[in-house]
């Protein structure tokens, strides 16, 4: 009875005029049994109700299915799986993966999976055709003359692409067209 939100719904419960927050109520699984709330979630398969905890109780139910030395300090989502079979509260989800967040023994002892963040050095180009980007497309349905693939060349500068129409992708004829048709007009890239 200390938590406004579930007086709320209590009273309603015991109120003998059955009026339409009642069914609102019962239609989310609430009911009253001995003077105890519980809720039947909806969308479980589990035919055991669930207690719902007042606001004072939540830190204690935390402390013992996360904290306790049996509890193991499991994860967020381990922690509500494990409390969301006997328990019920609004907000359940995000007050437990906050509590978890800032447990000072996960902080503590924990170790971060995430990689540390590097330096990004983007390279700045300094003039057109320094860095190419070339790739092979294909293969494609074959053409009046013979061609079935596609070599790619773009300038990463100015992004400029052009394209090479090739009978077969193998590296010599690669080659060979990088070097007749972009090379030499256009000059060695400073990088590849």
């Amino acid at each position: 009875m200390k938590d406004e939100e579930l007086v709320k719904i209590i009273s309603c419960l015991k109120d003998p005029d059955k009026n339409v927050n009642y069914i609102n109520w019962v239609e989310r699984g609430y009911l009253m049994n001995q003077g105890v709330l519980f809720r039947y979630a909806p969308d479980s398969e589990s035919e055991e109700a669930q207690l719902v905890v007042p606001s004072h109780e939540r830190t204690l139910i935390l402390k013992n299915h996360h904290d306790a030395p049996m509890a193991g300090h499991y994860v967020a989502e381990g922690t509500y799986t494990r409390i969301e079979k006997n328990y019920y509260w609004t907000g359940m989800r995000k007050y437990i993966t906050d509590y978890v967040k800032n447990c000072p023994d996960c902080i503590k002892y924990k170790a971060s999976n995430q990689k540390p963040s590097g330096l990004l050095q983007t390279p700045v180009p300094a003039q057109r055709f320094e860095t190419l980007a070339i790739d092979l497309f294909g293969p494609l349905p074959e053409s009046k003359d013979g061609k079935r693939w596609i070599l790619i060349i773009e300038d990463c500068t100015t992004k400029w692409v052009e394209l090479f129409a090739l009978p077969n992708a193998t590296a010599k004829e690669c080659a060979i067209t990088l070097i007749e048709e972009v090379l030499l007009r256009y000059g060695i890239p400073r990088r590849q």
